[in-house]
């Protein structure tokens, strides 16, 4: 295994794998990479080099007792770039994964990155005058509070975080191997993760992405992100390319793979 020490000591569990021009991906909230990224890697890693991380409090990486928020992984996140030494990374996240581009953005402009891959992101989940792409299609703030307390009671709640992710969900049998996995990022991480996604708004950032820039998106029976979101993002980044997954919901990477993989590998060595 192999592991890097951050500044405040915390483990992070990361691998590295293939050779090429290097592919960064960071996952959504609660899956390790090695999960999340199970259909991925192998064939990434024939044309790429390839770097996944577990975020802090999840999977293998250290569960500190604080730490949980977008800016902090974008400082991990950074810390990983330096320390692993890393140059004109592809840089790509899904949901979570995507808000701490866009904060790494905010704090550390470019350092290292060559091109963005925004994955099935979500700019600002609840509803907001003049916004039309709320989580759900819907989703008020007091729905959002409301989850967040039901969390705190029990962690039935976040069962249904996986279920509405795919077009198609997966066997039963899958699907109990995911909440498995989810298992193992304390529930308290997640609340705090939550709570901070619920109060983020990176609207405003889309236009100012300084890096060529693909926006990824599935557009069959999408029950997390209903609304053309994708293309909106795509509309306020000129130059972006969009690139539509219609056989698949929120998990792209997983419902259409052979698709992800080459347009991933395309974007990164073009």
């Amino acid at each position: 295994m192999a592991y890097l020490s951050l500044s405040d000591e915390t483990p992070i569990y990361f691998t590295d794998e293939g050779k090429g021009k290097t592919i960064v991906l960071l996952q959504g909230l609660m899956l390790t990479a090695g999960y999340f990224w199970q259909k991925n890697r192998t064939e990434i890693a024939k044309t790429n080099r390839l770097i996944t991380f577990d975020h802090r409090g999840h999977g293998l990486s250290g569960k500190p007792l604080n730490g949980h928020t977008i800016k902090q992984g974008a400082m991990d996140l950074k810390e990983v770039l330096d320390k692993l030494d890393l140059k004109d990374v592809t840089l790509g996240g899904v949901a979570y994964g995507a808000m701490v581009m866009f904060e790494y953005l905010r704090h550390f402009g470019p350092h290292r990155l060559a091109k963005l891959a925004v994955i099935e992101a979500q700019v600002r989940l609840t509803n907001a005058a003049g916004w039309d792409h709320p989580t759900f299609g819907n989703f008020p703030a007091e729905a959002g509070a409301g989850f967040v307390a039901g969390c705190r009671q029990s962690r039935a709640p976040l069962k249904g975080f996986l279920g509405g992710a795919f077009s198609t969900p997966p066997s039963a049998d899958v699907m109990n191997e995911m909440q498995n996995e989810t298992w193992l990022t304390p529930t308290g991480a997640v609340i705090e993760y939550i709570e901070d996604m619920l109060a983020a708004d990176y609207r405003a950032d889309v236009a100012k992405v300084p890096v060529p820039t693909v926006f990824m998106y599935g557009r069959n029976n999408n029950m997390t992100l209903p609304t053309e979101l994708g293309r909106w993002m795509h509309g306020q980044l000129p130059g972006s390319k969009f690139v539509s997954f219609d056989k698949s919901g929120h998990s792209v990477f997983w419902e259409e793979p052979e698709k992800f993989n080459r347009e991933l590998t395309a974007f990164a060595n073009g």
